[in-house]
């Protein structure tokens, strides 16, 4: 296998569930591996995820694996390669995928334990750092997770661009973390002064005890009594699994079924994005986002010709 995935400190977990009796047509597969975008300790990880996988492999009597992907693009990269099965992204990336040609399709969104099927970009900073504005991000430093993130990277840059603020130019330093805990650390120790993070991390940071907040007033956008502060968030639609679709699409409705009858507890083993369940989900959930993306692109090739 080629590095899509760390090497040693890569988690990976095989867990054989019965034989290959599942009876599908010639597209299907006879394995369900699945990619996890990096976000905390990969064994964690794949630990907490193994219920999810276990449930789905037995339900269709497939073997299944779970991978944690060394990055957004390398997850992106092994499932083009043909390594993965299903990925469980942020929109960001299935619509990258569709951007470079990849033929997927999104099996089911996320519900969350506030029973939302959307979650939210939001850009933090210390409460005594000035900034209260857009505008008074111009001459900061700025963390993004990545360029393909949708809470850390594709939302947030649509904000700034919408408000004026142009990350190429009018940031004095821009990194990107690679993680939304790297992002959210980078502005508490005060290695920036402002970054983008996915609002679900709130209630994680706090029960893992890295961040103090009394109450996260999500409707109003505010932390309440918190280490940080919220500048502006957006909402964008909830996590998806996402299938390649060579497998056909009598197998996908199967999966999609499969991944329905998840019972709660089982589907909130996975703590970094806490969950209910599933909901059916389709390409129509991410419109929203694929004409943020556009205008997006948009707003970037205006403000270039204006400089030109």
């Amino acid at each position: 296998m080629k590095s899509y995935f760390k090497n040693g400190i890569c988690a990976f977990v095989a867990v054989i569930i019965g034989g290959f009796s599942f009876a599908a047509k010639a597209e299907a597969p006879k394995q369900l591996r699945f990619g996890l975008l990096p976000a905390e300790d990969p064994t964690l990880m794949v630990e907490q995820f193994s219920g999810i996988a276990k449930h789905i492999g037995k339900t269709l009597n497939l073997p299944v694996s779970v991978k944690v992907s060394e990055s957004y693009n390398a997850l992106i990269e092994g499932m083009r390669a043909g390594h993965l099965e299903i990925v469980y992204v942020g929109g960001g990336q299935y619509l990258k995928m569709l951007d470079i040609g990849m033929k997927v399709e999104p099996l089911v969104l996320n519900k969350d334990t506030y029973n939302r099927t959307y979650y939210k970009s939001c850009i933090i900073t210390k409460p005594d750092s000035g900034i209260k504005t857009f505008n008074d991000l111009k001459g900061k430093t700025f963390s993004f997770v990545s360029p393909t993130s949708t809470s850390g990277g594709v939302a947030p840059t649509y904000m700034l661009l919408k408000n004026k603020i142009n990350p190429d130019k009018d940031f004095k330093r821009k990194i990107f973390a690679g993680k939304h805990d790297a992002s959210f650390l980078a502005v508490k120790n005060g290695k920036v002064d402002a970054g983008a993070v996915g609002d679900f991390y709130f209630w994680r940071w706090q029960d893992r005890g890295i961040f103090k907040m009394e109450k996260y007033d999500e409707p109003n956008d505010k932390l309440i009594n918190a280490e940080l502060s919220i500048v502006a968030c957006q909402k964008v639609p909830n996590t998806p699994m996402v299938i390649d679709s060579k497998h056909g699409q009598d197998f996908i409705n199967n999966v999609r079924k499969a991944f329905l009858s998840l019972p709660e507890k089982t589907a909130n083993e996975y703590k970094i994005w806490p969950s209910k369940g599933f909901v059916p989900s389709s390409h129509k959930d991410f419109e929203d986002l694929a004409e943020m993306a556009e205008l997006k692109k948009k707003i970037k090739a205006a403000q270039k010709k204006k400089k030109n």
